[in-house]
């Protein structure tokens, strides 16, 4: 028996280890878990299900993975642009975040999954908020598959700028260690296991050498990760020279901290000696290209992913945020980390689509240690999907679908599962009143913009009649 059973793909592109790439393809799905793959002409009669989904012309991939999004950033779009790295986060980015409510945050979450669901995406990772618990319920309410956690700082004058004087920013290293540790208590495994929480090194310029090991003692502690930002841009790496005599990678083996169980977001400044400690200690890679072309970071220059990737490091994708890439569409995202490596170092073989496919799904399962439940299309694995129209403009002609999903089409998906319940079919979000949290995200967005005074510096200087 069968809850839903999709059959006539076009393609189902399984990222399964031998990588097949099924045509005329059927997935059975069995409550949370998929039952079948293989030929439509296969499936078996007595594959009997309540919802059948005639997949005609379709593609049907392993829903995305992003290993970075900051959720309720999402009614700030449009609040960090043209700015560098330290007014981007000390006076635009904490600005806004200075001025949110719970119910902003809540909201903000909320229209930050509607793109996740739209663009294909099925699991994100947050790395760190100070409203991880308004994250998780939107996240329980979408049915999305997501892990929160807090955002912990004992430094308050940092050597990139001084924090913002609201109390929020202010915590001492007790209770920015305790807080942390209530949100892995209070959200890990939670809405039937789709909901899990971590321990976050939000940005280092703003942690003491006593809250990294404390974050590493409670990670130890719950048996749960550690995900941070690290070696992001020359401005933050000269902050760690100046505070610590190393950079931030080498700063936290020096304290003890690193390990395997840990996702290193951006790494476009990383050091040949963080390259080598990625080996070494096994901790995955988060690449964000979209925020390094709108930061100008220069990550995607001196970055070294290819080289990470080649050497067997995981590289995932991520898209990072409303306020940083501006954008939460992984196809878009996939196009764009690929031509980013490919234009700095003259070659056209760097990053084909299949390599970037794997960053987006099984690379990303394997960061957020989940790659035996989701990230491929196979047997027993939960039932996390996406499914993209080929019948489109965009996609046509088409001799290769990777080829077309990475390099040519818009993105978007037509119908998205997680846990082997439908979030979006043909094109319509099942699990979000999505007019009114479009108006909720517009309102509220306006209302934070104004009440930080960011609206004023963030208007066209072209006049407006």
């Amino acid at each position: 028996m069968a809850n839903l059973i999709i059959k006539n793909a076009g393609w189902v592109v399984t990222v399964d280890p031998s990588r097949r790439i099924i045509t005329d393809g059927a997935v059975a799905v069995a409550d949370d878990r998929i039952a079948f793959v293989g030929k439509s002409a296969d499936l078996a009669r007595d594959f009997v299900a309540d919802t059948v989904i005639d997949a005609a012309g379709m593609l049907v991939l392993p829903g995305f993975v992003d290993t970075h999004v900051h959720n309720t950033q999402h009614l700030g779009r449009g609040l960090a642009d043209e700015c560098d790295i330290p007014k981007q986060l000390l006076e635009r980015l904490y600005g806004y975040e200075s001025e949110m409510t719970s119910e902003d945050a809540y909201w903000a979450a909320k229209n930050c999954q509607l793109e996740l669901i739209r663009s294909g995406t099925t699991c994100f990772l947050d790395p760190s908020s100070y409203y991880p618990s308004e994250t998780a319920r939107a996240t329980g309410e979408t049915g999305m598959r997501g892990i929160v956690s807090r955002t912990a700082f004992d430094i308050h004058n940092t050597t990139i700028g001084k924090m913002p004087s609201k109390t929020m920013f202010r915590e001492t290293l007790a209770e920015a260690l305790e807080r942390a540790e209530d949100t892995v208590l209070h959200h890990n495994n939670t809405y039937d296991g789709r909901v899990r929480a971590w321990f976050a090194l939000r940005i280092l310029a703003g942690c003491s050498d006593d809250l990294c090991r404390g974050i590493r003692r409670l990670a130890n502690k719950h048996g749960v990760p550690i995900v941070m930002h690290a070696s992001e841009s020359r401005d933050e790496i000269v902050a760690s020279r100046l505070s610590s005599g190393f950079s931030d990678v080498e700063r936290l083996e020096e304290l003890g901290v690193l390990g395997p169980d840990m996702v290193m977001i951006h790494m476009g400044w990383a050091t040949p000696r963080e390259i080598h400690l990625a080996q070494k200690y096994g901790f995955k890679i988060s690449y964000t290209p979209s925020t390094g072309f709108r930061l100008g970071m220069g990550d995607t220059t001196y970055g070294h992913f290819p080289e990470m990737s080649a050497l067997g490091i995981t590289v995932s994708l991520s898209c990072n945020s409303a306020m940083s890439s501006n954008y939460l569409d992984m196809v878009r995202l996939m196009n764009l980390g690929a031509g980013a490596m490919r234009s700095t170092r003259l070659s056209a073989f760097i990053f084909p689509p299949e390599d970037m496919i794997e960053m987006a799904t099984i690379n990303g399962a394997i960061s957020v240690g989940m790659d035996t439940e989701i990230g491929s299309i196979e047997v027993g694995k939960k039932a996390d999907l996406a499914l993209f129209d080929t019948r489109r403009a965009d996609w046509r002609p088409m001799l290769n679908p990777l080829s077309n999903l990475v390099h040519s089409c818009r993105g978007g998906a037509h119908t998205v599962i997680v846990n082997g319940r439908i979030l979006m079919a043909a094109g319509e979000v099942r699990t979000i009143d999505e007019p009114e949290a479009l108006s909720e995200c517009q309102e509220r967005g306006i209302a934070i913009a104004r009440r930080s005074g960011l609206d004023r510096i963030t208007q066209s200087p072209w006049p407006r009649l």
